[in-house]
């Protein structure tokens, strides 16, 4: 139905959720008609089972297009879990979302994908900061857990974390990209010294925010 109108000049979304229940009804067909048994017991053609769907994605020339959204549970929040696996050699640009927050760190080559020349200059660099940053206070979560004792750079990462998560990586932060990547700003000022983002100073000095 979608390639239908596409071809007719329509640009069309398609939303396909939840693919895991898909590959689990798969795996129930299989097993009745007897199938030789892959990886956790899901079928051998799998891989192709999946990808005939999400490389349905296409634009026709002179015509419309079609746009793929799916969704993909993961059992156990299990990355090598099949249908998660599978489905990341195949789209090779998925999000991961945990409770509600995107995980930039299973993300990072669909966050990548939004730098290129229609950007700012300031963009690739404030991404690798606030994303190292996040990465050295999920670090100190960890040390927090196992009962060390808190230091003041400590404190600074936790007060981070949380803001970049809330205001940047929650589903529900609902903004376009530059005003996200001034919002990223705006966190590390709140938190941090320049000197202390590993951002060079060139570019702090352009967009660190000032002072009222």
């Amino acid at each position: 139905m979608a390639e239908r109108f596409a071809v007719q000049g329509k640009r069309v979304l398609v939303l396909l959720t939840d693919m895991t229940n898909f590959a689990n009804a798969l795996k129930e067909i299989s097993i009745t008609m007897e199938q030789i048994p892959s990886n956790r017991g899901y079928p051998g053609d799998l891989y192709s089972q999946l990808a005939s769907r999400y490389e349905k994605a296409v634009v026709f020339e002179e015509g419309g297009s079609i746009t793929l959204m799916a969704v993909t549970t993961m059992p156990g929040d299990d990355v090598t879990h099949p249908v998660p696996d599978n489905t990341g050699y195949i789209t090779e640009g998925q999000f991961y979302l945990k409770n509600g927050v995107i995980d930039p760190f299973g993300s990072l080559s669909r966050l990548k994908q939004q730098v290129n020349a229609k950007t700012r200059d300031d963009h690739r660099a404030i991404m690798d900061g606030c994303i190292q940053l996040y990465s050295t206070c999920r670090e100190t979560r960890e040390k927090r857990a196992m009962g060390f004792e808190m230091s003041e750079w400590d404190q600074k990462l936790l007060k981070y974390g949380d803001s970049f998560e809330k205001q940047i990586m929650s589903f529900s932060a609902n903004i376009n990209l530059f005003d996200a990547l001034q919002q990223c700003w705006e966190i590390l000022a709140a938190h941090f010294e320049p000197r202390e983002t590993g951002i060079r100073a060139s570019l702090c000095d352009q967009f660190w925010p000032k002072q009222q």
